[in-house]
């Protein structure tokens, strides 16, 4: 029976009972040797096309005996009958469940997402932290009195050590090596080039205190060279470098407890080392390839560089160095230089002028060097 193909009522005369849609008839035919009839299956009438049987192959395994247990009530074979050619088209929709990699992946990219979601707040908050920190702030400018005041902190450590009492004491003292309290007495003090046109430095250590602190005073003016309010105690260790000298001058100078006992100086003799064009560099240890002593070191001719190492009792080494210039109308010297044994001293030229420096005996020596 045909039914309407929209709601499946029963088609009479070309149109549904139910909906009243109407339906063409079908067209029924059969391929050459067939034929096609109809079966009522569960209440449905089904078209079955039937073929022939014709010349079917023998199945091995399968004998006579066996096919009798198959014959229909009919008296037919239903192995020989001729089988009906359904032709059906299904569609199958097949749901997979998601599989164990799929269900990872998403709870994989979940964890991402919320992690992406918990972390991006923090760097764009450090991300502007790190904005504003590299924004350059302008630099103030200091005055001159500032500059002054900074200056003077350096000196902090050193002024609870200068007593606030004493006398007036002033000086000239020339490139050199010098303790307070021997070459000069402790005090606070004024500092500044004892002429126009000098090129002063100064390098200061006080090994109690451990201060380590270095001063340029040349100025072609000697008035605008000054340092004002500095804390010399005794025990500190100047050296002065230069083609001149600087001049001290203190209001509260401990002139009492200056030290005036002096000692014969071990060395008698002058020395003289030579560095040629060819040599860069020569290199002495005192005590092997020059005498222990106090010396005045001067450049003799050409020029270069004069350097030392002077051992501190608690604090690291004081490295003391120069450039020296010498030649028939001008003369750099440093006096008072004290070579202790154990010392190694360099001398080096870095031009084709050569450099020669003499070691002379230096006049005054106190007892304790």
């Amino acid at each position: 029976m045909q039914k309407c193909s929209l709601c499946g009522g029963r088609v009479v005369n070309g149109r549904c009972e139910d909906c009243g849609l109407p339906i063409p008839p079908e067209h029924s035919y059969t391929l050459r040797g067939e034929s096609a009839h109809y079966h009522r299956v569960n209440g449905e009438d089904v078209l079955h096309r039937v073929r022939p049987a014709g010349n079917r192959p023998k199945v091995e395994g399968y004998d006579d005996e066996e096919r009798t247990a198959h014959v229909h009530e009919s008296g037919t074979d239903r192995h020989n009958a001729p089988r009906p050619a359904v032709r059906t088209a299904r569609v199958e929709h097949h749901i997979e469940a998601p599989s164990r990699r799929s269900r990872s992946a998403n709870v994989a990219w979940l964890i991402i997402v919320v992690a992406l979601f918990l972390i991006l707040p923090m760097l764009q908050l450090l991300l502007q932290r790190k904005i504003g920190s590299s924004v350059s702030e302008p630099v103030p400018e200091f005055s001159e009195e500032q500059a002054i005041e900074a200056d003077s902190n350096a000196y902090d450590d050193l002024r609870p050590l200068v007593s606030a009492g004493g006398t007036d004491w002033d000086g000239d003292l020339p490139a050199g090596l010098y303790v307070v309290g021997q070459d000069l007495p402790a005090g606070t003090y004024t500092i500044k080039c004892a002429e126009n046109g000098t090129s002063m430095e100064m390098h200061l250590v006080n090994d109690a205190c451990g201060v380590e602190i270095y001063e340029d005073l040349s100025a072609y003016d000697a008035a605008d060279s000054g340092l004002d309010d500095v804390p010399l105690p005794a025990g500190t260790v100047l050296f002065l470098t230069g083609n001149n000298a600087l001049y001290f001058h203190s209001s509260n100078a401990q002139v009492d407890d200056l030290s005036t006992d002096t000692a014969p100086n071990p060395v008698t003799g002058d020395i003289s080392y030579t560095l040629s064009d060819s040599e860069d560099s020569l290199y002495l240890l005192v005590g092997e390839d020059i005498e222990p002593g106090v010396y005045d070191v001067t450049c003799t001719a050409g020029s270069g560089y004069f350097a030392f190492d002077l051992p501190m009792e608690n604090t690291r080494t004081m490295y003391c160095s120069a450039w020296l210039y010498g030649d028939d109308t001008y003369q750099d010297t440093l006096h008072h230089i004290v070579l202790a044994e154990g010392t190694e001293l360099t001398l080096s030229s870095y031009n084709d002028m050569g450099y020669t420096v003499m070691f002379q005996p230096s006049k005054t020596v106190y007892t304790h060097e």
